[in-house]
């Protein structure tokens, strides 16, 4: 009996020599995973790959997300030159909203965002500014403090480099 129990050990330690298991390199396996489209929203999934994902903060216009889905929009808008927002470069939604309005930009051009909330007499209520960098941006801006009624929302870019400026007012409506 133990030499048939030698045997079977010598016999696995042999073929184990010639077997490879897990490799200590990094490396990505995704057992299944896809990407659909809704609206202008890409979705997508994988599953069996490591979820070590993190985000360097800006030292400069970039900002790097390591890990093996990249968020954002894998094509933002074509490059649209004129002074107006284009209809493909931002969609505000939901709207009417009960909440929060939803605010995606797809736009090729870069530079500082500026938004103004605008009540409908005509009164400035709130500023929000950001850096674009021309890459796709999704802002979500809450409304839950103000009464409901319509709202204007003005959007302007100050370009930087050979971007060109752009500036749009859309009206929103803010439901209970």
């Amino acid at each position: 009996m133990r030499k048939v129990q030698l045997l079977f050990l010598s016999v696995g330690i042999f073929f184990s020599l010639g077997a490879y298991s897990q490799s200590v390199t990094p490396a990505t396996l995704n057992a299944t995973g896809g990407t659909n489209f809704f609206t202008f929203y890409r979705f997508e999934w994988s599953f069996g790959e490591a979820m070590a994902i993190e985000t360097m903060g800006p030292t400069s216009n970039l900002i790097v997300t390591n890990g093996v889905l990249q968020p954002g929009t894998h094509n933002p808008a074509t490059i649209n030159n004129t002074s107006v927002w284009d209809r493909d470069e931002i969609k505000i939604l939901p709207n009417p909203t009960q909440n929060v309005l939803e605010i995606d930009f797809f736009s090729k051009q870069q530079g500082k965002v500026t938004l103004n909330l605008i009540d409908e007499s005509g009164r400035f209520l709130a500023q929000r500014q950001f850096d674009y960098f021309g890459t796709g941006r999704i802002e979500r801006w809450s409304l839950d403090k103000y009464p409901s009624g319509a709202y204007f929302l003005n959007i302007s870019l100050d370009p930087t480099g050979t971007s060109v400026a752009k500036k749009g007012t859309y009206k929103v409506i803010k439901i209970k």
